[in-house]
């Protein structure tokens, strides 16, 4: 009688799958800032510079008119800080009534942002392309190293060098022109040095309207930094700037806006939401780098054939 005996299938070995290793670490940076910022940006050359400080209580370059395609020059004020209507009017440094406005002072924004207006003189323009234009200041020297300010240009100066930036604060020394003596009762060279202005935090002797751009000086932001120096680029003014200054350039909407600081709530929400997607991710990744399975599991039976034994 012809034998039976089960033959099992021989069945070829399987390669084990290729796993594809992901960058997690490129991947967690990509999401947290995408998540965080919202948006990628290309960060544009800066041009180097560097800042002075002054405040001479006169009537600004960039507030007679026609001096750029702007919607008003920059506002001017009366004796008691009141807003002038007509941009003719006369600067009290030549005779006439119209002075710097006191709310034309620098302040805080965050931490590292601050907002301002200042005189410049920056090489190849005039106050045709300057007159009302924003630029981002980043300091790169001193104590404030790596904070940024935004100023608007409302004045300019022949003592002003190239790529100058003499930065508009209270107390900041009146240079060559001084209403202050006139306006406040200042001495004859103003608060200070005539270059330079106060040398110590003597804020609380002043008129009351210039006490907080004084103060801004020496205080927390701005640490008494002496003249620093700055990388800087144009970008659109922001409104809480336009709006003291009364001034935009109608080129304005074709500049780079500045994002307005985060708060820390939002801030960490968004963190919060980055490392949920980086830990999704992670799962995906980890997920298809799994070897396939094999075609039969291990506590069933091979299965076989019979073969005959003649």
């Amino acid at each position: 009688m012809v034998g039976l005996r089960p033959s099992y299938y021989k069945f070829a070995s399987f390669s084990t799958p290729r796993k594809t290793h992901h960058n997690m670490s490129s991947i967690k940076s990509l999401a947290l800032l995408a998540l965080a910022t919202g948006f990628a940006s290309v960060a544009s050359a800066a041009e180097t510079g560097k800042t002075t400080r002054y405040w001479d209580c006169c009537k600004g370059s960039c507030s007679w008119p026609g001096k750029a395609d702007v919607s008003a020059p920059v506002t001017t004020c009366d004796k008691n800080d009141s807003p002038l209507t007509d941009a003719n009017t006369a600067s009290a440094c030549d005779g006439g009534s119209a002075y710097m406005c006191s709310d034309q002072s620098p302040w805080a924004v965050s931490d590292d942002l601050a907002y301002g207006f200042a005189a410049v003189n920056i090489a190849g323009g005039s106050e045709d392309s300057w007159c009302c234009s924003c630029y981002k200041l980043t300091f790169t020297t001193t104590s404030i190293a790596g904070k940024s300010m935004i100023v608007q240009a409302t004045n300019t100066g022949g003592d002003l060098g190239s790529n100058q930036f003499d930065l508009a604060i209270p107390g900041g020394g009146v240079g060559i022109f001084n209403a202050c003596t006139d306006e406040y009762n200042a001495p004859s060279s103003g608060w200070g040095a005539q270059y330079g202005g106060i040398s110590s935090n003597t804020c609380s002797t002043f008129p009351k309207a210039l006490q907080s751009g004084c103060n801004f000086r020496f205080g927390d932001w701005f640490e008494g930094a002496d003249n620093p120096e700055v990388e800087f680029e144009r970008v659109a003014c922001p409104a809480a700037i336009t709006a003291k200054s009364g001034c935009k350039r109608t080129d304005d909407g074709a500049q780079s806006a500045v994002a307005a600081p985060v708060s820390s709530a939002v801030a960490s929400s968004s963190v919060a939401q980055a490392k949920v997607a980086v830990a999704s991710s992670s799962a995906v990744a980890s997920s298809s780098s799994e070897a396939a399975p094999s075609a039969y599991s291990t506590s069933e039976a091979a299965p076989y054939v019979y073969e005959y034994d003649l």
